[in-house]
């Protein structure tokens, strides 16, 4: 009965660990109480789903949004290279991005029925709190969007 105990205590303090992040993107935002977002499209800024997101990501993490200028490739080294935590843009199911990093639920669906652009965030591939973190935001906001 012991030995149980002490398996359930060891199994449930493990939970915590998991999922990582190996670069400590989400220990890094909770210390400095800030993440970095930028936009790969300027015009997305004006999308209510964008500052909805960027306010419930505040409100999980409760960090502040520090936003970057930037532009395309630029941003997505900078996402690659964990100086910048997020990038929102309408990317398209074709992306060249799609391997390099790891995109979020959509937000919204633009464009035509044969080139769909969705509204979703990017996220530093391998940093799986931290994009568990913005997926279950996005999800939120999807969702919110839907019952409207």
């Amino acid at each position: 009965m012991k030995r149980a105990i002490i398996l359930a205590v060891s199994l449930l303090a493990a939970c915590d660990i998991l999922p990582r992040d190996p670069a400590g993107t989400s220990k890094r935002i909770a210390e400095r109480r800030s993440f970095t977002v930028a936009l790969a499209d300027p015009t997305v800024h004006e999308a209510a789903q964008v500052r909805t997101l960027v306010h419930e990501i505040e409100r999980r993490t409760r960090a502040k949004a520090q936003w970057r200028p930037g532009a395309g490739e630029v941003l997505f080294q900078q996402l690659d290279d964990g100086t910048i935590d997020l990038v929102i843009g309408r990317f398209s199911a074709e992306s060249p991005w799609a391997m390099d990093v790891a995109f979020g639920p959509p937000l919204s669906t633009t464009g035509t029925k044969d080139v769909p652009l969705q509204l979703k965030a990017a996220m530093r591939n391998g940093e799986n709190r931290w994009i568990m973190t913005v997926e279950r935001a996005s999800r939120a906001i999807s969702q919110e969007a839907r019952d409207e």
